[in-house]
């Protein structure tokens, strides 16, 4: 008699793997792919925002600053907004420079006057194409009229005076403003820090030009 191989033995329906557990375990599968998508994206929206460009950031900082002046700080800042990003934008083959850029714009919305003079002034000095100098000058300009007119366009008894020192400096025509740079610094309410940002602005035109009026830092010293 011939004997027939014996066939594997079939695995009882116990041992097959239950349906339900298997849709279970994709639904679990699916939402913690959902969740990982989700986070990712709210990861990716969070990386984009802290990597904004810095100039980004203080030119939003500028126009809303300006805005809660009166109408001509409102258009002196929306006048430099536009030349910042100009400049900025002309810069982009000078990191160096557009680091300089900023870390002026950013002492002057600091209101650090001499510290921001000072900064666009070595901005201007960079070796630059005439387009980027042009620029880098116009900044300056309008950055120390703005900063004149936000610390100075309330001091009593020159408010005509002040507005005359704007708008030569908004023109680029600083020496036409020292006369009466000169004439403001005498005026006995002026508080040190103004002092400092009349002495600053003095000093791009004529470092000595203020020497000998009482009251500017350093002079009653001498």
């Amino acid at each position: 008699m011939i004997m027939q191989p014996a066939r594997p033995a079939r695995p009882s329906k116990a041992t097959l793997p239950n349906s339900n557990y298997k849709r279970q375990r994709q639904n679990i599968l699916a939402r913690l792919f959902g969740i990982t998508l989700a986070f990712v994206a709210a990861s990716g929206v969070r990386v984009s925002a802290q990597s904004a460009p810095p100039i980004t950031n203080l030119l939003t900082q500028l126009k809303s600053a300006s805005s809660d002046g009166d109408s001509t700080l409102k258009s002196l800042g929306n006048e430099l907004h536009s030349k910042v990003q100009a400049s900025h934008q002309s810069l982009a083959g000078s990191p160096d420079a557009q680091k300089k850029l900023n870390g002026a714009l950013q002492s002057l919305l600091g209101n650090k006057g001499g510290e921001a003079l000072s900064a666009f002034e070595k901005l201007s000095q960079v070796k630059l194409t005439p387009e980027q100098t042009k620029l880098a000058e116009e900044v300056g300009h309008l950055g120390s009229a703005y900063l004149v007119h936000k610390n100075l366009s309330g001091l009593e008894g020159s408010q005509s005076d002040v507005a005359q020192i704007v708008g030569s400096l908004r023109k680029g025509n600083i020496k036409q403003a020292l006369p009466t740079i000169k004439k403001v610094s005498q005026n006995a309410k002026l508080t040190p820090e103004q002092k400092e940002l009349l002495t600053s602005l003095a000093g791009k035109v004529a470092p000595r030009a203020l020497e000998n009026v009482k009251g500017i830092p350093g002079n009653d010293k001498r």
